[in-house]
């Protein structure tokens, strides 16, 4: 090979190694992230194949929460509870019930009650729906919670459930965030039935709400117009929580004296008066630092 062949190897050796080693640096230096940059792009861990550019992501469905199944609900546990009515009176004193039985045979259950002196302003408002009647002051109830940006509790009965005419009203309910709970069926006696028969009552009442407003709803509150020992245990083993009103919503100004924090009001007839009370009463709350939310579980009593 003549000298000057070798020469020209050499450089054009020379000139291809600098050329991909100034390649590798430029590359090397592009990976470093830019400490003002707003998105951050994480490579792919090892072991995981790169999603291509174009592929669309994969939608995640939402945890769905449902009622147990009723081959877990275990029936043995209720036998030789009591099926009699318990005196649910409660002293605002001691925010306890006054009677012993009461609280013995509650301590079996979850139920929900109230918490005062938690550090925080919150007021549960519930009310209760029976008839399809009430449903227009209902409106004017939803109307307030929207304009205060507030949310509240309806717990339905049966017979609400199924009237065609509140299909609208519980939607506009859910749909705006409120909570809904149960009131059971009131077309049977809840406390003399088999807990066969209550059980699925109930679970009757799961299936319509969510025909109604979709599959996700879940009805996690129970609040019937009685409660024995043994139906509140019954509806704690099928994932609900009991429910105690603290006191009855009566007059604006009396509802103000019983005011703290974690107080649960509950209004059964839900008149243009008692709309006008709480039309005021929700003012003046709010005046004074304090929050409505709907149940969610935060405040466990027991």
């Amino acid at each position: 090979m003549k000298k000057s062949q070798l020469i020209t190897l050499v450089i054009l050796f020379v000139a291809v190694s600098l050329f991909i080693w100034i390649g590798a640096c430029s590359d090397s230096k592009n990976e470093i992230s830019n400490p003002d940059a707003t998105i951050q792009i994480n490579k792919t861990p090892a072991g995981q194949t790169s999603k291509p550019d174009n592929t669309e992501p994969t939608a995640t469905a939402p945890s769905l929460p449902t009622m147990k199944p009723v081959t877990e609900i275990d029936l043995t546990q209720l036998s030789g509870l009591s099926k009699e009515k318990l005196d649910t009176f409660v002293s605002y004193d001691t925010k306890d019930f006054s009677d012993p039985a009461t609280n013995a045979a509650l301590e079996q259950s979850t139920y929900l009650l109230s918490n005062p002196g938690t550090g925080s302003n919150d007021i549960y408002m519930s009310f209760l729906l029976h008839y399809s009647d009430v449903n227009s002051r209902v409106e004017e109830l939803l109307d307030l919670a929207k304009n205060k940006n507030i949310k509240f509790t309806f717990y339905v009965s049966s017979m609400y459930l199924n009237e065609e005419a509140n299909v609208e009203t519980l939607k506009r309910i859910y749909n705006e965030g409120h909570t809904i709970g149960s009131r059971g069926d009131k077309s049977i006696d809840q406390l003399s039935v088999s807990a066969e028969a209550l059980r699925d009552s109930l679970l009757d009442m799961e299936k319509k709400l969510k025909s109604i407003v979709g599959e996700y709803a879940h009805i996690k509150f129970y609040s019937p117009d009685n409660i024995s020992e043994r139906n509140a245990r019954l509806a704690t083993l099928m994932g609900y929580t009991v429910t105690f009103k603290l006191c009855n919503f009566v007059t604006d100004s009396g509802s103000r004296d019983q005011t703290y924090n974690g107080v649960l009001f509950q209004s059964s007839e839900i008149s243009e008066k008692l709309v006008a009370q709480v039309t005021s009463y929700v003012n003046w709350a709010m005046s004074q630092g304090y929050t409505f939310k709907g149940f969610k579980g935060e405040y466990i009593y027991g």
